[in-house]
């Protein structure tokens, strides 16, 4: 037994750091990844859209770089995508930071003068708008 005791240690010691690097996503009950200056997050339909995708946050010199990838959005359209206050469950209407509309699945927007440390400090989520007519209806969001 004492043979294995460093092997034991070493193993849950990797399943504690795991599982502290992983946070919850409350709308597809999956994990997102965070590190100190990156962010990986499920983002769930909604309303019935059967639009779920992610979304890859990272640091960088100009600012907080986030693209959206969004599956099963319909063709032509321009759904428009922000940063909100809140969480998904709970989610603050006005925007905290707009994106670039999601076109053709994807929207990509450096951020400036945001970092994954200043997300941390509070709850934010990420979330698509059917369209800016109906800017009112959400189609996916995750939580950050």
């Amino acid at each position: 037994m004492n043979a294995l005791r460093p092997l034991l240690v070493a193993s849950l010691g990797v399943a504690v750091s795991a599982q502290a690097s992983a946070a919850p996503n409350t709308i597809n009950n999956m994990n997102n990844m965070m590190s100190k200056h990156a962010m990986t997050i499920n983002l769930g339909a909604e309303n019935g859209s059967k639009q779920d995708g992610q979304a890859f946050l990272s640091d960088t010199a100009g600012g907080l770089k986030v693209k959206v990838q969004i599956k099963n959005e319909p063709a032509g359209a321009s759904e428009p995508a922000h940063i909100h206050q809140g969480t998904c469950a709970k989610l603050n209407p006005a925007p905290w930071k707009p994106l670039s509309p999601v076109v053709n699945g994807l929207s990509v927007t450096t951020v400036s003068g945001v970092t994954i440390a200043d997300l941390k400090k509070a709850h934010y989520a990420i979330n698509a708008h059917k369209s800016a007519a109906a800017i009112k209806v959400y189609v996916s969001c995750g939580d950050l």
